[in-house]
């Protein structure tokens, strides 16, 4: 026979334990867990800031295993480089965190003309680049490019530090750096579509581009629309040039304005616009001719600080499909530039010879067009128009043929054909050749860790 339990028993025997059930947590409680969480939060964020600074704050003695088969070996001394502040619990540097990428970049060139006999001709290493960058703490960081041309002496091509951390859209840039003047005038030349260097940049700036020894500094202009613009304001000493060329490491300075815009899914346009200011000293063609005047220019002094400014627009778009992007590509970037300079001219009377001030307006500029058929090559064609900053009278044409075969993203190899066109004036900075044409080839190799290229 079956017991029988009445409902009242069961209630009765399980009524201690209905009774015991947890009452609702109570604000203070909530309050309380809210405070650990922050807590933990603020120790979260202080161990990633000395994670990006390389310091780690120190562990103290490791706890012993429970049960170890062996003796647990001394724990390997610590080098003292990578010890910061005295000993205790002062923060211990990561050591691996303490060295910067390293990348090194050789330029293996070959020059022809198929018209003359040049001492340009031929083959040799023309540069190798050593870039050293890395960050000193979460604040700023060091870029550092060492150039060593061939046949010259080594220099610091660029060398500056940029802040990391400075309050809203702002970055601060000191030390040695490529001006920002355009689109072409801030790459290396292992970074250029082509071979040479465009002859406007060449003809305004000199072989190795505006590059200025002072502050940058650059921020994001908010906008209604949502686009990216970024302003660029540069004070500084530029290295001597054509344009900016004072015996006295005058101040120059640049504002550079980019707007970015997306005009498809698969295409970008981009517009700049650029100012520089700055002083020149006397021309090359001036000094050389007061060399060959000889006795009756001795006592001429032709003056160091004059005004002298250049300004530019330049175009970019690219085309780039999302689904072949590996194999397809279109580029097209234009730069127009003009420039206003003063200077003195020897002008040579029946009695003596007396400097003249002058001022020269010259212009010019380059329009590239690169499309990349494969995944591996690319062709291109430039056409280069460009007068002279100190001679309102000379000016030269070139058209150029370009293939580039990229077998990795660690090196590439160039072709250029150029055919290039002067009048008279020009043809005489040339040994007097009105026209040429140069075949050129350049093998470049990438070892290290060399970072990706600015869009």
């Amino acid at each position: 026979m079956r017991p029988r339990v009445s409902l009242l028993a069961v209630m009765f025997l399980l009524g201690p334990g209905l009774r015991a059930a947890p009452a609702p947590p109570t604000a203070e409680d909530v309050a309380v867990l809210r405070r650990e969480i922050e807590d933990l939060k603020r120790q979260i964020q202080n161990l990633r800031d000395q994670l990006r600074a390389g310091i780690l704050p120190d562990q103290g003695p490791a706890p012993a295993p429970l049960a170890p088969a062996q003796p647990a070996p001394p724990p390997p001394a610590q080098p003292a480089a990578a010890v910061s502040g005295t000993a205790g619990n002062a923060p211990t540097r990561v050591q691996s965190l303490l060295n910067p990428a390293i990348s090194a970049i050789l330029l293996a060139a070959g020059t022809t003309s198929l018209k003359r006999e040049s001492d340009a001709n031929g083959f040799d290493l023309s540069e190798a680049e050593f870039a050293f960058q890395s960050a000193v703490d979460p604040f700023t960081r060091v870029d550092l490019f060492l150039s060593f041309p061939a046949g010259e002496t080594p220099e610091v091509e660029e060398g500056f530090i940029s802040t990391l951390a400075l309050p809203g859209p702002l970055q601060l840039k000191g030390g040695r750096f490529k001006s920002a003047f355009g689109k072409w005038n801030g790459l290396h030349t292992h970074q250029f579509f082509s071979v040479d260097q465009a002859n406007v940049l060449a003809n305004f700036f000199g072989d190795e581009s505006l590059t200025t020894d002072g502050l940058s500094l650059s921020v994001l202009i908010p906008n209604p629309w949502d686009q990216y613009i970024d302003l660029f304001t540069e004070v500084g000493s530029a290295l001597e040039g054509t344009s900016f060329n004072s015996d006295r490491r005058n101040l120059t300075f640049l504002e550079h304005l980019a707007w970015f815009f997306n005009t498809g899914p698969n295409s970008t346009l981009e517009v700049g616009l650029t100012a520089a200011r700055g002083r020149a000293g006397a021309s090359e063609a001036l000094l050389q001719t007061l060399d060959d005047c000889g006795a009756p220019c001795a006592g001429i002094e032709p003056r160091g600080e004059l005004k002298s400014a250049v300004n530019g627009i330049d175009l970019t778009y690219k085309w780039k499909p999302v689904r072949l992007n590996v194999y397809r590509s279109f580029l097209w970037q234009t730069e127009a530039l003009e420039s206003r300079r003063h200077l003195d001219v020897l002008v040579d009377p029946p009695a003596t010879p007396f400097l003249d001030p002058r001022v020269v307006e010259a212009s010019g500029g380059y329009s590239h067009v690169e499309w990349q058929f494969a995944k591996r090559w690319r062709v291109g064609t430039r056409y280069d128009w460009s007068g002279f900053p100190d001679d309102d009278r000379a000016r030269e044409r070139a058209i150029s043929g370009i293939v580039r075969f990229q077998p990795s993203e660690f090196q590439e190899i160039r072709l250029q054909y150029k055919r290039t066109s002067r009048n008279d004036d020009a043809a005489l900075r040339f040994d007097g050749e009105r026209d040429d044409s140069q075949l050129f080839f350049q093998w470049i190799p990438v070892i290290g860790a060399h970072g990706a290229h600015k869009y």
